[in-house]
């Protein structure tokens, strides 16, 4: 069986997994500007995995696309470094092709499109999105829509801006372009109500009259 079979087969065996280990091996083989032992290393390999919210280990995909598939062979080994070098970049192109759901296989959707959006879905932004609004549209805020407004912005407001800031570096806005507009949204609403609720109250005015007695200095 060619290359690109046995991708296909490796892809379709392992899913999700197959398909972010080979977009992580892509995107570290393209680094450049540094000293290198090979395309990519499998430290390199855990911290990008690691950035994206991936916590498993990519080594037995790696064992296995080196010792069935050939896709990847060890060019540099130590007791604290391994590397390694891609034997068919073009091959490794169209699996991830594969992956995004061209038409090889146009059920397949980006996998890193799917975490981010599990990932979204489960901070419920709707909910939040709407307990912002009720609360908006209050003349006034209450002791416990303050303590509320407090737990948004320091709890799921943080992950819902970094989870953004992930989408956009990664080049899935056309994507996730629904979820990006809410998670602006609910900083735009956040915003308007933390600032409504920090204004300093006016300091009353404090009428002077001056005394028509002359100061004494004895």
């Amino acid at each position: 069986m060619s290359l690109d079979g046995r991708l296909r087969e490796f892809v379709a065996e392992h899913g999700e997994r197959a398909c972010i280990v080979l977009k992580a091996i892509h995107e570290e083989s393209s680094l450049g500007g540094r000293l290198k032992l090979g395309d990519f290393s499998i430290k390199g390999l855990k911290a990008r995995l690691k950035s994206w919210g991936v916590e498993y280990n990519p080594t037995p995909l790696l064992l296995k696309l080196e010792k069935e598939l050939n896709l990847i062979e060890t060019s540099y080994r130590s007791t604290t470094q391994r590397w390694w070098r891609i034997t068919n970049r073009e091959a490794l192109e169209r699996a991830l092709a594969l992956c995004r759901g061209a038409p090889r296989s146009g059920d397949i959707e980006d996998p890193m499109v799917r975490l981010l959006r599990i990932q979204f879905h489960a901070l419920r932004p709707w909910e939040i999105i709407e307990t912002l609004r009720r609360i908006k549209a209050k003349d006034a805020m209450s002791r416990s829509d303050l303590e509320l407004l407090r737990r948004i912005v320091f709890n799921e407001l943080p992950l819902l801006i970094e989870l953004k800031g992930k989408v956009e570096s990664l080049g899935y806005d056309s994507e996730l372009r629904e979820e990006v507009s809410v998670v602006e949204r609910i900083v735009e609403i956040a915003e308007e109500l933390v600032l409504r609720g920090s204004r300093r109250p006016e300091a009353p005015e404090i009428e002077v009259i001056a005394s028509k007695e002359e100061p004494s200095y004895y």
